[in-house]
């Protein structure tokens, strides 16, 4: 039996409130089907936020997400789970074994070996820490260009005029991509500040990057073969103005959150339905026939492909530059309670590094 802690600090949402405290490492708990995993990083995913606010449709299929992003190293491994102690592993949230959150010193994830298999990720980056980056929502972007080339029947974006509206990780990240894939690119973005962090940390040229108003205007209109929606609501605002930046015959692709019963244009095409169930639908908008796309979630072979992105085209994709801010796991209430309620705000991704805590009473 691996040396485990009697108490392990972990933190609760109830009622719209974390909180963070010491519980008692459940022994009991650590059967043939468990793997728990001690969290080095972790990161805040604006899906945590809209948890928090109880914005998110929970999926039954999926669960909650509240402390998703996260690398750390296997504690214990149970006989039948195929791992062992002392993998560096992350989470795809996506598969659904049990599991409790994140946020925590130890996450503890039960599932048959096949749904472990997928749920726990092996990371092949060993100097993963030295250069901290989230795997997961970098796998959800490379499964969702996927998709759209898969869906599009396109063999590739080069020559392809892709628009991304929103300059947060998940925009910042189709454009590495797209760029990759031989797109060019423009991010659209309605605040100075995510904008001018990307120009900074030399993820986006001067070229690239774009104020949201900017998209409204006449020299913008119907340029783009893709646009993509990225930010946290693809709210109706949002769809109409990438609708305008689309090109006739463009695909207009929806990556940010939807709820159920959205639609667009209004009252046509259920693009949270299309989203989930990641199909393509032709509409008509103002004159132009548009493609209505989207995708959701990621696989494991994603998870590989990102890994492989990485480590072979490292300067294409500077995913440690995405980290603006580091917090310890005591900060870690507070702050992700402000930027839910708004009252705080950051570009890219803050992190969660754990280290020996104290261990508070709830």
């Amino acid at each position: 039996m691996p040396n485990l802690p009697a108490t392990y600090v972990t933190t609760a949402l109830r009622g719209g409130v974390v909180s963070l405290g010491a519980s008692p490492f459940p022994q009991d708990a650590l059967g043939d089907d468990t793997v728990v995993i001690k969290t080095d990083h972790l990161g805040i995913c604006r899906a945590d936020t809209k948890e928090i606010l109880g914005s998110r449709d929970v999926m039954e299929d999926r669960g909650p997400l509240f402390g998703h992003e996260l690398v750390g190293a296997v504690a214990f491994a149970g006989t039948a789970t195929g791992f062992q102690e002392g993998d560096l592993v992350t989470l795809n949230p996506n598969i659904t074994p049990t599991r409790t959150t994140g946020f925590a010193e130890y996450v503890f994830v039960h599932g048959t070996k096949e749904q472990l298999d997928q749920a726990v990720v092996r990371v092949p980056e060993p100097r993963l820490r030295d250069g901290v980056w989230m795997p997961e929502p970098f796998a959800c972007i490379v499964h969702a260009l996927g998709k759209l080339l898969e869906l599009t029947r396109l063999p590739s974006l080069r020559g392809k005029r892709v628009g991304i509206i929103g300059a947060g990780c998940a925009g910042l990240m189709f454009a590495m991509y797209a760029r990759h894939l031989g797109a060019v690119v423009a991010v659209f973005n309605r605040g100075e500040m995510r904008s001018a962090f990307a120009r900074r940390q030399g993820i986006l040229a001067e070229g690239e990057s774009h104020s949201l108003a900017d998209a409204r205007t006449p020299a913008q209109q119907g340029r783009f073969d893709i646009v993509i929606v990225a930010p946290t609501i693809a709210t109706t605002e949002l769809l109409e103005t990438a609708a305008g930046l689309a090109a006739d015959g463009a695909v207009l692709f929806v990556y940010g959150g939807t709820r159920n019963g959205d639609s667009f244009p209004v009252g046509q095409v259920n693009i949270d339905a299309l989203r989930r169930q990641e199909r393509i639908e032709s509409v008509r908008y103002r004159g132009k026939r548009i493609r209505v796309s989207g995708a959701y979630g990621c696989l494991r072979q994603d998870y590989e492909e990102g890994f492989r992105l990485h480590a072979e085209h490292p300067h294409a994709f500077p995913l440690e530059k995405l980290t603006s801010r580091r917090i310890s796991l005591d900060e870690f209430p507070g702050r992700v309670m402000e930027i839910a309620a708004g009252a705080a705000d950051f570009p890219g991704k803050v992190l969660i590094t754990i280290s020996p805590a104290r261990t508070p009473d709830r």
